[in-house]
């Protein structure tokens, strides 16, 4: 049984935005009020602190299995548990993918051990992968799915696209898409525009996220399915996408917490460090300010870690052949406060509305989840490399970011505290 005293409670599905304690017992929301009795419960100091739903992350390359020198179960659970996560997905994109109900139920048993964030798996949409075959989906969904995904791969093939949507609808689970046209992207190692030409680097231009997207918007409207975007990085993308939602689409999106706050010019002052190189790659000052106004208006739904953990041996080559992506689970939350200031709007976009997406509600109330997330909104940290996720390429590092997370609970139990001395 746990008291958490003295925070500022804030929850978007609710509105609640009052300072009041909570009670912890037996993994859920007991009480909520003023000057509560701790009795035998042991005792949180949440003053100067927000208490909110823990975050909730739909797309995370955890590595495991097959891959566990980037990331093992273990540590992208503990991980996402120091950035606030109480829940992440993982990407289906393992070695062997997860496209058979052997290997979603092998994570799903292997995850129970992990101490920090709960985590889930999202299916395969194709086998591999590769775009070209059906994955079984229906077995997929009973091996516990909670989603499927194209493992943030754009598919090539618009037919087999369209089939795996149909596939997809009567069985009720998000689809989760990554927007791109692949022949676009094959070459570019950064966004296509002034800073690219001007350090005599292969750019991809921002139409490869136009087309892709609106094929994706097309044929989910087609197949009548729940589509998820989990990558929206540039204003043309947005414009698209409020169009969608304007004429009814049942669609939601996710923008990468770190291009709410990098740039393509982050590739040349870092002088072409290759933890820049992300896919989607980083847009200009124009596409950054878009989608900040998009997230804090609801057009973009979601902020993501969009969390894919790389080693030394892939990131220290020359830029155009390093591996595309980043770390993010532990900088996210952070990364998200720094660019939006609004910490209510950030736990819609990280606890609500992804919540939301995979059928669930996050929310404080008495007889809810304990899956909680304390926090400090202001001030800023020098961002390092990350801690416990065994990546190591966090774009973010060297740079100052708003917030600190001292702890979150995962079904009534701590998952993560940033001292011993929070605990009274």
């Amino acid at each position: 049984m746990w008291l958490l005293k003295g925070g500022r409670l804030l929850c978007p599905s609710t509105g609640l935005d009052e300072r009041l304690d909570l009670r912890v017992v037996e993994g859920k929301v007991a009480e909520m009020g003023p000057d509560l009795e701790a009795h035998d419960a042991r005792v949180l100091d949440c003053a100067g602190a927000i208490v909110g739903p823990a975050l909730i992350e739909l797309q995370s390359e955890l590595g495991d299995p097959g891959q566990t020198w980037r990331e093992d179960l273990r540590s992208g659970s503990l991980a996402g548990a120091a950035g606030g996560f109480g829940l992440v997905v993982a990407s289906p994109n393992t070695d062997p993918v997860v496209d058979q109900q052997s290997v979603a139920a092998d994570i799903l048993t292997r995850a129970k051990a992990a101490s920090g964030a709960e985590i889930r798996v999202a299916g395969a949409l194709t086998m591999g992968l590769l775009g070209r075959e059906l994955a079984e989906l229906n077995d997929l969904l009973e091996a516990g799915c909670v989603a499927l995904s194209d493992g943030g791969r754009a598919m090539a093939d618009s037919l087999v696209l369209r089939n795996a949507l149909d596939y997809a609808r009567p069985l009720g689970l998000p689809v989760m898409l990554r927007p791109a046209d692949a022949a676009l992207e094959e070459r570019g190692c950064m966004h296509e525009g002034a800073v690219s030409t001007r350090i005599g680097l292969h750019g991809i231009p921002a139409e490869s996220e136009e087309l892709g997207l609106a094929r994706a918007l097309a044929l989910a409207r087609l197949a009548g399915v729940r589509l998820h975007l989990t990558h929206v990085t540039t204003a043309r993308g947005v414009a698209l996408l409020a169009a969608a939602k304007a004429a009814g689409q049942l669609v939601t999106a996710a923008v990468p917490a770190r291009h709410l706050v990098l740039t393509d010019e982050a590739v040349d002052e870092s002088v072409y460090d290759t933890n820049t190189r992300v896919l989607p790659p980083l847009r200009p000052e124009a596409d950054r300010l878009a989608l900040v106004s998009a997230v804090l208006a609801g057009v973009v739904d979601v902020v993501s870690a969009d969390h894919v953990p790389l080693t030394r041996v892939e990131k220290e080559h020359e830029y155009l052949v390093a591996s595309p992506g980043a770390a993010g689970l532990e900088t996210a939350f952070l990364a998200a406060l720094t660019a939006l200031h609004d910490p209510m709007a950030v736990l819609r976009a990280m606890a609500t509305c992804p919540g939301r997406v995979l059928g669930l509600d996050p929310a404080l109330r008495p007889g809810a989840r304990a899956d909680l997330v304390i926090f400090e909104a202001e001030g800023e940290h020098l961002a390092g490399p990350p801690h416990w996720s065994l990546g190591m390429n966090e774009p973010l590092a060297g740079r100052r970011l708003r917030g600190q997370v001292r702890a979150t609970f995962v079904g009534g139990r701590i998952a993560y505290r940033a001292s011993p001395d929070v605990i009274a």
